[in-house]
């Protein structure tokens, strides 16, 4: 979890503690909405009445929010994103109108963080294959941090057509004219062109190459996009490694509202050119379990639908053992805490009544010398309680707040440990829970479980479970990350599900690993695999690990898709991912929490879309060794190796019926096909022969 999440909680814990009830209505406030509610009379610099928090507000009351000096952004029903003056906050809680605000902390980039020898290895090669489908006429939508949007893989392969058409940089300090909460938008090509790059890219690549995934022409290199003809909106938001742009003042305009509205200008800018949107969010938090996820999980429910999809990384969490369950049969489970961090936060779901017990370790006896004990019977539901817990010679504070959640039947425990030397200098420490219910127990990358010989009673610490939000979300396609073909097979780091609210997750997986994309050419950490020069500039080709990279490659392969069908929604999605995913391990039962329903098909998928699986002539692949390009009326045919026997070539209208046919013997390994006149559309070409590297169909456009 990000550090700035935890200097938010920690001071809400810490001064609920002490808040008196008439401040807000704590019951209403999300976390960092109570923490912003509760700041407003200590804070000085600038003074709270022009700070402003940007939230989420559930009501039905058309008016309440002008008569508390609010801006309106955005609607759903009775749910609102709005900016709130922090001075009004706690008293807009107290109306009987408004039931939620709720506001959250800044996401993550979801970049693999393990140290890794990163190859050359291309994910996408610069082939003509999808020579149909290429995103023509759909707009990719992408939210991140660090755009260089003068790379020219956001033209068109020629580079005669610029493809990012706007971008809503939320940390730009030029907001003069501006009517958005944050920052300002740059539409057209020369007022891009001219901006260059969003705020942070002097300091972040991350967009540049997510983008160059999804959506990339490639250039002059081989490390070309899935949808390299697609209209590209983006949006550079803010998250915790590029906080520094952001002035202390104005933090809690930050927030996953204004994500919400992020994704919202995505899909605005898609429907005012009246074309489909598929969106990528390479970012992620761990999702809080309580009422603070519900009104932006609602939120994204509202605005996914037909020609609208979402797609975000499922998160790097399984790099260690974050979770553990005691089941209703056992008395007790527990595991030791790791962390190399002075706070750590841990979150716990507890079917009716639980007690937590934490344990300290000195020597080698496998009796704890020092004990701590909470008992829900003993925290009431909505209150926070602070502990000190002595550890041998040094001291943790440990701060407990107990809720009911509306997103899942138990109840939540979210506890902060906190002390003034790294956690990982204590002596031992385990955490053990009882009780007649089920008890799971939650953590992340950097506050994790482990075992400890000291008493190995305590060993039920286990990978899994880990899905960040908003990729745990319903309406949300989650993807993992896998290594390339042919073996495919999940990596180590991806995270997997169960997600914490229970549904199955991730949907689908694709390549993460070693992917080579476009970079900044103004910061290129990391591998650099190469540079292409454009406009008297090089830019940089390099690689990197993580979910972060999967998420854009679905998402193009679901912008090829919503080409041929425009009007595609996210369920039709999931349904073609059942149909036409391939299973890297066939041991499994899919779809499953692990891979999901497999790594999709584009080719088949869009077979499907086009009702040509029902034709049984037509190969659900392409050749793997022949390239085939329409050209002058006909078909070029490039082999990778001489055709040693005759080939059988037949052209199907989308119908299914077939127009045209021939038997191709050649020398060489290039040959052309003159076509008959054909009407404008897409065809299918099938290629029959005993050489089962040149069999196979391929669609083309006329």
């Amino acid at each position: 979890m990000a550090k700035l999440r935890l200097i938010f909680l920690l001071g809400l814990i810490l001064r609920l503690a002490t808040a008196t009830a008439q401040t807000a209505d704590f019951s209403k406030l999300s976390g960092l909405a109570k923490q912003a509610a509760l700041e407003t009379t200590t804070f000085t610099r600038g003074g709270s009445h022009s700070r402003t928090i940007t939230a989420f507000v559930k009501t039905d009351n058309d008016n309440i929010l002008a008569s508390y000096g609010c801006r309106q952004h955005a609607r759903w029903g009775d749910i609102i994103i709005a900016s709130i003056p922090l001075n009004q906050l706690a008293a807009l809680s107290r109306e009987p109108s408004v039931r939620r605000i709720e506001a959250g902390a800044r996401a993550a980039l979801c970049v693999d963080t393990a140290a890794m020898a990163v190859n050359v290895l291309p994910a996408y090669e610069a082939t003509p294959n999808h020579s149909a489908y290429t995103g023509d006429g759909v707009v990719m939508g992408l939210m991140d941090i660090g755009f260089d949007l003068t790379h020219p893989t956001f033209y068109d392969r020629s580079t005669t057509k610029y493809r990012i058409r706007a971008l809503w940089d939320q940390l730009s300090k030029d907001t003069i004219g501006s009517i958005l909460p944050v920052g300002r938008d740059y539409i057209g090509t020369e007022e891009l062109l001219a901006y260059g790059h969003s705020t942070d890219a002097e300091s972040e690549t991350h967009g540049t190459l997510t983008l160059g995934i999804a959506a990339g022409s490639g250039y002059d290199s081989r490390y070309r996009g899935i949808a390299f003809d697609s209209d590209i909106c983006l949006v550079a938001n803010a998250v915790t490694s590029n906080a520094k742009y952001i002035d202390s003042t104005d933090i809690y305009k930050y927030t996953t509202a204004t994500d919400a509205l992020g994704f919202k200008y995505l899909f605005d800018y898609a429907d005012s050119q009246q074309k489909p949107c598929v969106v990528s969010f390479s970012e992620g938090y761990p999702p809080y379990l309580d009422q603070d996820d519900s009104l932006f999980s609602a939120v994204l429910d509202s605005l996914t639908g037909p020609g609208h999809i979402l797609v975000a990384a499922a998160g790097n969490e399984s790099i260690y053992n974050t979770w553990f369950i005691k089941t209703a049969e056992r008395p007790a489970a527990g595991a030791f805490i790791q962390t190399y961090k002075k706070q750590a936060l841990y979150r716990l779901t507890a079917e009716g009544d639980a007690r937590i017990h934490f344990y300290a370790y000195r020597g080698e006896n496998s009796i704890p010398t020092d004990t701590l004990t909470l008992d829900s019977q003993q925290i009431p539901s909505d209150s926070v309680m602070v502990f000190s817990f002595p550890c041998g010679l040094d001291t943790l504070t440990v701060s407990c707040y107990h809720n009911a959640s509306s997103l899942i039947d138990d109840d939540i425990w979210q506890i902060l440990l906190q002390s003034e030397q790294y956690t990982s200098q204590f002596a031992p420490i385990a955490l053990v829970v009882e009780g007649e219910g089920e008890i799971q127990a939650f953590g992340s990358t950097s506050y994790t479980f482990t075992k400890n010989n000291v008493d190995p009673r305590w060993a039920d610490a286990q990978k899994g479970h880990n899905i960040l939000a908003p990729a745990c979300f319903q309406s949300v396609i989650s993807v993992g990350a896998t290594t390339h073909k042919p073996d495919g097979k999940i990596d180590y780091y991806s995270s997997t599900g169960p997600a914490m609210n229970g549904l199955r997750k991730p949907e689908v997986v694709a390549p993460g690993t070693r992917v080579v994309a476009s970079k900044n050419h103004i910061y290129a950490p990391g591998s650099i695999v190469g540079y292409s020069e454009f406009n008297g500039i090089n830019y940089p080709w390099g690689a990197d690990s993580g979910t972060s990279l999967s998420a854009p490659a679905v998402a193009g392969v679901i912008a090829l898709w919503l080409q041929a069908k425009p009007d595609l929604s996210p369920q039709e999605v999931l349904a073609l991912f059942n149909r036409c995913c391939w299973h890297p391990d066939d041991s499994l039962d899919y779809p499953n929490n692990i891979y999901g329903y497999g790594m999709p098909d584009a080719y088949k998928g869009l077979l499907d879309i086009l009702g040509l699986t029902s034709v049984q002539t037509i190969s659900h692949h392409q050749p793997q060794e022949v390239t085939i390009v329409p050209a002058n009326g006909g078909l070029s045919l490039t082999f990778a190796s001489e055709p040693t026997a005759p080939l059988k070539v037949s052209v199907y209208q989308l119908s299914g019926s077939c127009v045209f046919q021939t038997t191709l013997t050649t020398a060489g390994c290039e040959a052309f096909i003159a076509l008959p006149p054909l009407g404008a559309g897409v065809y299918a070409v099938q290629l029959d022969t005993s050489q089962t590297t040149h069999r196979g169909s391929c669609l083309f456009r006329r």
